[in-house]
């Protein structure tokens, strides 16, 4: 019971990292990120932004299976 509960609160902090991560602009996602700051030097611009987004899109998937396996045990599944 009490691994259901702290996988949802986990699963939930995830899953609102990566919308957050989907929907800022990259001088946001790069203001306290020195490596994202030196992938704009190396890489450019699209390439550091198309990261993010990939990054985002996997932690909002991830939150979905967390959430989805701690409703699992919370139902006793």
């Amino acid at each position: 019971m009490i691994a259901g509960i702290i996988g949802l609160i986990l699963g939930f902090i995830v899953l609102l990292n990566g919308f957050s991560a989907l929907r800022r602009p990259l001088s946001e996602l790069v203001k306290f990120d020195p490596v994202g700051k030196r992938m704009i030097a190396q890489r450019g611009e699209p390439f550091t932004l198309r990261m993010y987004r990939v990054f985002g899109a996997s932690l909002v998937l991830l939150g979905l299976v967390a959430l989805y396996v701690s409703v699992g045990i919370l139902m006793g599944r």
